[in-house]
Parts: C-alpha cells; sequence; structure tokens
C-alpha cells in the first residue's frame, strides 16, 4: 500500500482511542459523584460529575470535529474542491470559546456559591477565589458572543483556492467573497506553513505550533466582487498532512487582517482559513501586474524597517550600534500570563488548604492547577520585567541583561561572519480572531555561545530587517 493511500485510510479512520479514554473518563466522573451521594454530599457529587462529564462531552465534540476536518483535508489533497469554497476557521473558534464560557460558568457558579456559604461565616476570606471560575467563565461568554455577533454581521467569507490544492514550488492563491460591507483598503494577509505536534507527556502534553515559512502579502485587488491574492511558495516546504521528515503534522494557514465599512459602522475584518497544499510548481489563474508586485515590496520593505525601529531602539554612534530591547514593551501579553497565572496558583493553594481539612480528592486538583499557574506566573513577570541593552561593532558585539531595571550580567564576543547571526522564534500566539502572532530574537552565535542581541520582536519581517541593519554595522 502506498503512503498516500495509507494516509487516506487513516485518516477515514474515527479516533476511537480518544473516544474511549473520555469515555473512561467520564464514567470516572460519573463514578465519584455517586461516591459523593453515598457520603451525603449532593451537592459535591453534582459538581464532580458535571466537570468530569463536562469537560469529556466538549472533548469528544473537539476530537470529531477534528476528525471532520481531516476527511474534509483528505478530500481536498485528492483534489475534490468544494462547490462552496474554503470556510473561515473563526465562527468555530467562536462557538468554542461559549462553550468552554459555559462550562466554567456551570461549574464555577455553584461550587463558588457552596464554598462561600459554607466558610465566609467562618471568617474564612480565601473562600473568595472561587469567584474566579464563574468571573472566568462570564467573562469567556460575553467574548464568545460578542466575537460571534461580530462575525454574523460581516457573514460568511469562503477561500476560493486557485490552483487548487495550492502548490509549494509554485503559487498558493485564490480569492474570496464578501457578504457585507466594503473594504477601505485593501487588506493584508499572511500565508503560514505550520508544524503542528505533540510535546511532554501525561499533564504537560501541549500541542506546539511551530512556523516553518511565512509570507506577508496584500490582497491585490477586486475583480468581480471576488477579492485575489497569490503567493509563491519555495519547493523545499512540505505539504499538508503528514509529512515522514516531521512528527505530527503540517498545516497551511492563510490569515487576512483589514478594517471594512458596513452601514457607516467601522468594523474589524479578520479570517482566517486552513488551505490544502501539495507538492507541484502549478500557478494561480490570475497573476498581479509586475509594477503592481514591485510597489509591494517596496512598501513591505518600508514597512519592516519602520517596525524594527518602533521596537528596538537603535542609536549610532561613531561605528558603533546600540540596541534597547526596553522592558515592558508587551504589557498586554505579559499582564494576560500573570493574570492566569495568578488565578491557576491561587485556585491551586486554596484547594491544597480546603484538601486539610476536607476531602484527600481535592489534592489532585491543586498538584495540577498549582505547578502550572506558578509557571504561567513565572513567565509573564519575566516577560514583562525583562529588559536587553546591546552594542555592536565592526567584528563584535556586547549584551548585557537586566530585569525590572536591576542589571544582571553581561557577555561579548567576537563576531565577524553574516553566519553568526541567527533569527529565533521565541514565542507565538493565536487571537480569538486566530490572528498568529510571531515574536523573535536576533542573536549572535560563535563558537558555541550565544548573545542575544534583540528580542520581543514582532513579525519575522521586521527581525530580518533589523539584522540587516546589525550587518552593516558589524561587517561594514
Amino acid at each position: 500500500m502506498s503512503k498516500q493511500q495509507h494516509n487516506k485510510n487513516q485518516g477515514k479512520a474515527l479516533p476511537w482511542f480518544g473516544l474511549a479514554f473520555l469515555s473512561v473518563f467520564m464514567l470516572a466522573g460519573i463514578a465519584g459523584g455517586v461516591a459523593f451521594f453515598r457520603d451525603g454530599q449532593p451537592g459535591a457529587g453534582l459538581m464532580f460529575m458535571a466537570m468530569f462529564c463536562g469537560i469529556s462531552a466538549l472533548m469528544m465534540f473537539l476530537l470529531l470535529y477534528g476528525h471532520k476536518q481531516a476527511l474534509a483535508e483528505q478530500a481536498m489533497l485528492q483534489g475534490a474542491a468544494p462547490g462552496e469554497g474554503i470556510a473561515s476557521n473563526n465562527k468555530t473558534g467562536y462557538q468554542t470559546m461559549l462553550a468552554l464560557g459555559a462550562l466554567f460558568l456551570a461549574i464555577g457558579a455553584p461550587i463558588s456559591y457552596m464554598a462561600i456559604s459554607d466558610e465566609l461565616p467562618k471568617g474564612n476570606y480565601a473562600v473568595l477565589l472561587v469567584l474566579v471560575f464563574p468571573l472566568v467563565g462570564a467573562l469567556l461568554l460575553w467574548q464568545g458572543r460578542s466575537k460571534l455577533k461580530h462575525w454574523q454581521k460581516i457573514g460568511k467569507t469562503p477561500f476560493f483556492a486557485d490552483p487548487f490544492p495550492g502548490s509549494a514550488g509554485g503559487q498558493v492563491g485564490g480569492y474570496f467573497t464578501l457578504q457585507h460591507g466594503r473594504f477601505a483598503q485593501l487588506p493584508q494577509a499572511t500565508l503560514s506553513c505550520l508544524h503542528v505536534y505533540q510535546s511532554g507527556s501525561g499533564k504537560n502534553r501541549t500541542t506546539q505550533r511551530d512556523s516553518l515559512w511565512s509570507a506577508e502579502c496584500q490582497v491585490s485587488r477586486e475583480v468581480d466582487g471576488k477579492f485575489w491574492l497569490a503567493v509563491d511558495v519555495p519547493g523545499h516546504l512540505p505539504g499538508s498532512g503528514e509529512d515522514a521528515s516531521y512528527s505530527g503534522r503540517i498545516e497551511w494557514q492563510l490569515s487576512c487582517k483589514g478594517e471594512l465599512t458596513l452601514n457607516k459602522e467601522l468594523l474589524e475584518f479578520s479570517r482566517q482559513w486552513t488551505l490544502p497544499v501539495t507538492a507541484g510548481n502549478a500557478r494561480c489563474s490570475w497573476q498581479p501586474h509586475a509594477s503592481e508586485v514591485a510597489l509591494q515590496q517596496q512598501q513591505r520593505q518600508v514597512a519592516a524597517f519602520d517596525a524594527a525601529a518602533s521596537q528596538i531602539l537603535q542609536q549610532v554612534q561613531g561605528n558603533t550600534l546600540y540596541l534597547t530591547s526596553r522592558a515592558g514593551r508587551h504589557s498586554g501579553t505579559a499582564l494576560i500570563l500573570i493574570l492566569f497565572g495568578a488565578i491557576f496558583t491561587g485556585a491551586g493553594i486554596f484547594l491544597m488548604y480546603q484538601a486539610l481539612t476536607e476531602t484527600a480528592m481535592l489534592w489532585l486538583m491543586a498538584l495540577i492547577f498549582t505547578p502550572i499557574g506558578a509557571l504561567i506566573l513565572a513567565y509573564g513577570l519575566f516577560w514583562l520585567g525583562r529588559g536587553l541593552n546591546a552594542s555592536v561593532t565592526p567584528g563584535k558585539v556586547w549584551m548585557q541583561r537586566s530585569m525590572f531595571g536591576i542589571r544582571l550580567y553581561k557577555r561579548q564576543t567576537a563576531c565577524n561572519k553574516p553566519e553568526h547571526l541567527k533569527i529565533k522564534e521565541t514565542m507565538a500566539s493565536t487571537s480569538s480572531e486566530g490572528e498568529r502572532t510571531e515574536y523573535f530574537c536576533l542573536q549572535a552565535s560563535v563558537d558555541g555561545k550565544t548573545l542575544v542581541l534583540a528580542e520581543g520582536i514582532i513579525g519575522r519581517d521586521a527581525a530580518e530587517a533589523l539584522k540587516q541593519q546589525v550587518l552593516e554595522a558589524l561587517l561594514p
């Protein structure tokens, strides 16, 4: 049997193992709830069952939805183009947010009521921490509902790939249609090749999404209500699905962002599509004019240098280039990490306290919440307080690390070759709109020694522009 046929048959199989595991998880929740009932704690039993069964049901839905998407992807990779186009991923994300919010609220509200009514009269004010769960649930419900209403205002935006499927070694392109509204100006698009895989084990198992390649472009033009774009793709990149060179799978994602007007209201437009891509040299039937491509490249280069200058402070004195990566530049990201870390850590500490006086079952939850929360909290504080100063002179680089203004250490090394400078992705985040934000650092690697020269750079184009400026100072 060929590899292609094997992958096709594998894609058709239901995720029986995952469904069976979640079924066992659900039965364990029911059994635990029954145990609480027998101990004369019906409220705790209902909450225990609601938690386990609710989480299991949500995970089962996501597994089955993922299976459905895998079947659709396999069909598209075989050349079966959906007549209604490729739907964006955004609506499903908002619905998942609503489901999570309902789950948090359904579990958190009764737990909070019972815990507060029992402990608050005793002067145990720490019990108020349990309100975090229903509050998070209400926030997710509100945000999910508002995002879904925003999506419904604009309506469906199906993408019609041309060529179909896209070609790694040729082009990925096509057009999307817009049901309602008009763009104030043509939106920006980003095509990304992502390596999606699992790392860690047990409770530390997480899904990683590493970017193998990305390219930005502008939606070129509107033709008869169709918004066209075409992106040249290098031939060394893998196609969609499983690949022998990578664990996990490969996903190609196209995201588009801009602003449109609808009934005199200015709306943010953000859509993301997962596109099928195979190896080949096929090109889009529609091509932008050469002058239009040249203008876009020039605008992109100028925007990249402007982005680099706005993110990393650059000063030139004599033959020395000074770089400053200021602390607190990404305070929004850091504060979100700190907030969630504090919530999980506080909940874990509270559960530990409760476990000492009540049931040992709470130790399981406490030992999960506390270390996860502490790690998130520590990373958020590091992200908020880290600072970096660096200097580049011909043949030499120097850097100094600080934390909340306190100088920690400094390093320097000789650096006289272009290949010594490298760009590394340090973190990536995906918003509820499906927009992926990638953070990079610029580092010098010489003889096993690595010095970070700039960090927290948003976007590969900005990182590449900064690298070019450093090279000019390093190798005049």
